[in-house]
């Protein structure tokens, strides 16, 4: 069939033929056909649309991403031919059924899924099933190996490869204080960061407001032999591919099954070569866990799938009640993260980031059980982590080195309080969505800088909180829903009258 190029990204794997062209094929609409280009013997499975209009008879429209896939700049011919539906809808339907599947069904699946074979219905009716049905430990096991060798995997070559890994805070850039601190102390540690989904920044976010996130993974090899330690964007670095497809579906579905997280995290673990693994559950209303019960759970299980990856882990639950540090937002938690290198702040996410770096060196045995956080401190306090955090953003390719280089908006709108009293409780996930209003995590300058903690006593028309952004018009929106949704709560000063 001939090439008619359609200048849009699905961001799926789509083609569009004329009706008649499907009615000799024998295919319907979401059918899958297997696309070949002759020149190059490259071949992938779409799913097929179908028109009337838009297409020719015996002429095929593709998307960028299948032209790309295919390797097609010139219009020419390719082959076309319709694919049966894949065995692992089978296992699909069974999972869906409430059975347990088995290492070779889920590779399938897996396998099915990075390869496009399965349509967006039936991807989503398996993380539907793993959401309602659950992994027992056994699958949970299996589909960590599957996504593991699906994908490319970074091998240093080094004793003592380490990772940190939080599974649900609110806000702050504990990554960007853990990393330079361990680095510091001849531990290697390649983080592959995420961008935000639901938060006002994710780490490669506010990263990449000081340097480049976007690295090769050959150039993530090279520095981290080099220096020690590397914060880069993990989406394009095809490690665990199969992995990145399920979390697009999950996203949307705001579902977040416990097996497939574990199994998620270790993948991408074992794909860099972590050999020593801290893991951060923060519990608390706002945070993806809310109880300690379940806490304890989920570590057990990362716990277990862990010594079956041959990977050394603890696991800690942390606070999430309160903020990690008093920024939302790109460039003003990446101003924060500095600010705590360079020694003018020392918060709870100081505290944090050193208690999870110091948990790293008593894996490791670089320093004696209990010692850790005291020596995550001293690298913290006697200006090594940010020397390290210097030399880390110039090998990625940044010239941002410092708190005061870091440019906020001009823009923001103070957030007073109309009354007297003390701080009963702030509201995070509010506060979120506020910043987010703001613009961020899209507009990096956009963002919440919060300037109260519970149990401050203040005053009326103190400022509780500022609104960062360069849109007037989302400031706007994002103050009228501070003072509707009001995050900051207020109780009574006086507890009690004697008389």
């Amino acid at each position: 069939m001939k090439i008619k190029f359609i200048d849009i990204e699905a961001g799926k794997l789509i083609s569009i033929i004329h009706e008649k062209d499907a009615k000799e094929l024998g295919i319907f609409p979401l059918d899958r056909i297997e696309l070949i280009n002759p020149k190059t013997k490259r071949k992938i499975i779409t799913v097929a649309d179908i028109t009337d209009s838009i297409v020719k008879e015996k002429e095929i429209g593709l998307f960028k991403d299948v032209s790309k896939s295919l390797g097609l700049k010139k219009k020419t011919e390719i082959n076309v031919t319709p694919v049966s539906i894949p065995e692992s809808v089978k296992f699909i339907k069974k999972k869906m059924d409430g059975n347990s599947l088995n290492e070779k069904e889920i590779q399938k699946i897996v396998e099915d899924l990075s390869n496009n074979h399965l349509s967006q219905i039936e991807a989503s009716a398996f993380v539907s099933a793993v959401y309602i049905n659950g992994f027992n430990l056994q699958e949970t096991i299996a589909m960590t190996k599957a996504l593991v060798e699906g994908g490319k995997k970074l091998n240093l070559n080094k004793k003592f490869v380490v990772d940190k890994h939080s599974i649900g805070g609110i806000n702050g850039r504990a990554t960007m204080i853990i990393v330079p601190i361990v680095a510091c102390n001849e531990l290697f540690i390649p983080k592959t960061s995420s961008r935000s989904i639901t938060s006002a920044s994710g780490t490669a976010d506010s990263m990449e407001v000081l340097t480049k996130v976007e690295l090769s993974l050959k150039k993530i090899k090279k520095i981290t032999q080099k220096i020690g330690g590397v914060i880069a964007w993990g989406g394009s670095l095809e490690l665990a591919p199969g992995d990145d497809k399920i979390i697009e579906i999950e996203h949307p579905l705001n579902l977040d099954p416990p097996g497939q997280v574990i199994a998620s995290v270790m993948a991408k673990k074992v794909s860099v070569g972590t050999k020593y693994l801290v893991i951060d559950i923060p519990v608390g209303e706002h945070t993806k866990v809310k109880t300690k019960e379940n806490a304890e759970n989920i570590a057990k299980k990362f716990l277990e799938v862990s010594k079956e990856m041959k990977i050394k882990t603890e696991v800690l639950l942390t606070d999430g009640t309160k903020a990690n540090g008093p920024a939302f937002g790109a460039a003003l938690e990446a101003k924060h993260a500095m600010e705590i290198l360079e020694g003018k702040v020392f918060d709870n996410l100081a505290q944090k980031s050193c208690q999870l770096a110091g948990a790293l060196f008593e894996l490791t045995g670089k320093t004696k059980k209990g010692k850790g956080y005291e020596k995550a401190v001293e690298l913290l306090k006697n200006g090594k982590a940010l020397k390290k955090m210097q030399e880390i953003i110039k090998a990625q390719g940044g010239k941002i080195i410092s708190s005061k280089q870091i440019k906020l908006s001009s823009k923001k709108i103070e957030i007073k309080a109309n009354k007297s009293g003390k701080i009963e409780r702030i509201d995070l996930t509010a506060l979120k969505e506020i910043a987010r209003t703001s613009g961020a995590p899209a507009d990096k300058k956009a963002g919440l800088l919060l300037k109260v903690e519970e149990d401050d006593i203040i005053k009326k028309g103190q400022i509780v909180f500022e609104i960062h952004g360069t849109n007037e018009r989302k400031l706007k929106v994002a103050e009228e829903k501070a003072i509707k949704n009001n995050p900051i709560k207020l109780g009574n000063v006086i507890i009690e009258k004697i008389q």
